[in-house]
Parts: C-alpha cells; sequence; structure tokens
C-alpha cells in the first residue's frame, strides 16, 4: 500500500493495481485538533475502472491500519469518525 495523495479533501491510496480515494477533511497543525478526520463511511468502492467492485471487511481493517501506521511515520495525527 501507499499514500499517494493527502489533500484539504480526502487521501487516495494505492493497492496493488488498484487505487481508492477516501474522503475526510484536513486542520491547520498545533491547535489541538487532528491533521486529517477521515469519514469512514466514504470507504466503499475502489477507484474508476474497479469501481464495479466494493471493498471487503478485510481490505477496509487493512487499509484502516495503513493509515493509522502510515500517519503515525509522518508523526501526524489521524482521527476515523
Amino acid at each position: 500500500m501507499e499514500l499517494v495523495e493527502i489533500t484539504h479533501g480526502h487521501l487516495r491510496v494505492k493497492i496493488g493495481g488498484k487505487s481508492i480515494t477516501i474522503y475526510g477533511e484536513a486542520f491547520l497543525r498545533g491547535y489541538g485538533s487532528p491533521d486529517f478526520v477521515l469519514y469512514q463511511n466514504s470507504i466503499e468502492k475502489w477507484d474508476t475502472p474497479d469501481d464495479k467492485e466494493n471493498l471487503t471487511l478485510i481490505e477496509k481493517k487493512q487499509l484502516f491500519q495503513f493509515l493509522k501506521e502510515e500517519f503515525s511515520r509522518r508523526k501526524m495525527l489521524l482521527e476515523i469518525e
């Protein structure tokens, strides 16, 4: 897995040949808020052209674990809602 994009409103992760866009919200650092709040309910389908496939429960758990570790490695705080 690779975190390939962080924007104000979403993250994009590549997993093998597929990618997924996860919506959320970025915040300014240093004000007691997390660096990024991820909206758990935005994780359902892969990005086009694989958008006919839903992520499995196992894939979602692996994705959450990866993102927690990646944000920790970058010394950033991730909150999952």
